[in-house]
């Protein structure tokens, strides 16, 4: 059976994603890692499971002398050569004195050894010479992403989600495009869509001063030709719970997963793309829930995108304190 092996880091996707393409024929991966990166292996398991291949974690010594780590990694290799199976080396991953240490000993058993391109995402051969390069097929999914880096991922469901129609869409467009001059008018909508939730209920009265508002009532009025929302007498009366959120600042989120969505139908390396996925990831004996507006996976690179509504003056250090907690796990 082909076998590929590979090193582990912090940032294992290069080693996950040429084992997905089509073009593939090694159903076996060999993990080489110290002992504090087998709970990573275990992620990249799980994931590669689901595509029936095989994982394998080999542990080195988490020490800094390469003669200790070629040592052990040279046992690895013997083992492989006895057992007479095709290996590839994938050294796009790993500690530079552990992916060296490595390289040596697969040099020296003459196996094959390739690298993928960070930015590019291309296969590249380092060894032997004459083999033909190329990009890297994009299947790896925003679930496998999450997993790999730790998190639960709940994806809404289709009756979850706010679907977008030719005339939700250009309610969507107009107020983007008139985001400046519409601000005050979507803040106090978003703060009244917000009072429905925490009351649980889908009407709320405006006060005398919210009925006064010129911006607030263009979209009250945007909001009953669209067929979202009654408004009389100064009482607003959400037709749904999906119209509230809408309002609540959900149509921005689903205005941009639209052009997301729009733009993979005519690029085939975005790959994936979700809403609203909400996330989980246990850091110690503490659980972080998070959001992801709008997630999507691009030349098998993860993109998040968030949706904020409202003015950053106060909340944008929450904001990217936010994709920084995601970022590190």
């Amino acid at each position: 059976m082909p076998v590929q092996i590979g090193i582990i880091d912090q940032d294992p996707i290069r080693l996950v994603t040429p084992l997905l393409d089509d073009r593939a024929v090694s159903r076996h991966m060999i993990f080489i890692g110290v002992a504090n990166q087998r709970p990573m292996f275990e992620k990249l398991e799980v994931v590669l499971a689901k595509r029936d291949i095989k994982s394998e974690f080999f542990e080195i010594p988490n020490v800094s002398n390469t003669a200790k780590i070629k040592s052990c990694v040279m046992e690895l290799a013997k083992r492989l050569k006895e057992e007479g199976d095709t290996i590839k080396f994938n050294a796009s991953c790993g500690l530079r004195h552990r992916l060296l240490s490595v390289y040596e000993v697969v040099r020296s058993f003459d196996w094959p050894i390739f690298v993928v391109e960070p930015n590019t995402d291309r296969l590249s051969w380092l060894y032997p010479d004459g083999q033909i390069d190329a990009q890297v097929q994009d299947h790896i999914t925003i679930n496998d992403y999450l997993t790999i880096f730790g998190a639960e991922a709940e994806f809404p469901t289709e009756e979850d989600m706010i679907h977008i129609d030719d005339v939700l869409l250009g309610v969507c467009e107009k107020w983007a495009s008139h985001a400046l001059e519409l601000g005050p008018g979507l803040a106090t909508l978003n703060f009244l869509a917000t009072t429905c939730r925490k009351e649980q209920k889908l009407d709320v009265e405006l006060s005398t001063k919210q009925q006064g508002y010129r911006e607030l009532n263009i979209l009250l009025e945007d909001l009953v030709q669209a067929n979202l929302a009654d408004y009389a007498n100064g009482v607003l009366t959400f037709h749904s719970e999906k119209a509230r959120r809408f309002s609540n600042g959900e149509w921005l989120e689903a205005l941009v997963h639209a052009h997301v969505k729009q733009i993979q139908a005519e690029l085939s390396t975005l790959q994936d793309c979700s809403l609203n996925v909400q996330v989980s990831r246990k850091i110690g004996e503490k659980e972080i829930r998070n959001e992801l507006d709008v997630a999507t996976v691009a030349n098998n690179k993860l993109h998040i995108i968030e949706c904020k509504t409202k003015g950053m003056r106060d909340d944008g250090d929450d904001t990217l304190y936010k994709l920084d907690t995601f970022a590190i796990c």
